[in-house]
């Protein structure tokens, strides 16, 4: 049976898993976190697992709007439309620049208070995230073509990925991934540059 956990005075809004990690947004805007900890994908300053859900405090001060957890990484963005990282980086997922891994969350600084951030993704070594307006940034593992950028070159910085149309939703996987358009077309980056549904 699964153990259980509570939140004092505050409620669970938004979960995202990774390999062997979790991280939640609570509706006060605080980010919790838990499980395995090799990369630092907690965020925490260590690389200790943990066992039960602990708030991040260094972005305590922040409005933490959504996290997505991959492999071995996890992003986070804030109400003001910044991006954190943490974690392992050896294709350049933390969209920092390089391939070193972080214990504690790096802002991207790519992102600005102009990106108002609707959605984040992040697979197993690549990471996306969506804006309000339509468009797509995505950013590390490009070895399968997952980024849907020409090529099969890693990107360690957020690019933008212009598929003609504004996009609403966005999903990596493993190796690939998935969006759909406003038109509710649906499209998938593998190892074909563009694939059609």
């Amino acid at each position: 049976m699964p153990s259980k956990f509570w939140f004092k005075n505050d409620v669970p809004t938004h979960l995202s898993c990774g390999d062997e990690h979790t991280a939640i947004v609570t509706e006060n805007n605080k980010l919790y976190v838990f499980g395995s900890n090799n990369w630092g994908q907690l965020g925490l300053g260590t690389k200790a697992t943990v066992y039960k859900p602990t708030c991040v405090k260094a972005l305590k001060p922040e409005k933490v709007k959504f996290a997505a957890c991959g492999r071995n990484h996890t992003l986070v963005s804030t109400e003001e439309g910044i991006v954190y990282s943490t974690g392992g980086n050896n294709e350049g997922q933390l969209g920092l620049g390089d391939i070193e891994e972080r214990n504690t969350f790096h802002p991207i600084r790519f992102f600005t208070s102009q990106h108002k951030i609707k959605q984040l993704s992040a697979g197993s070594n690549t990471s996306a995230a969506l804006t309000e307006d339509g468009k797509l940034f995505m950013w590390g593992d490009n070895s399968e073509g997952q980024i849907g950028l020409n090529g099969i070159v890693n990107t360690f910085v957020p690019q933008q990925v212009n598929v003609g149309k504004p996009i609403s939703w966005i999903s990596c996987g493993y190796y690939h991934s998935a969006f759909v358009t406003s038109k509710k077309q649906h499209f998938g980056f593998i190892m074909l540059p563009l694939c059609y549904y």
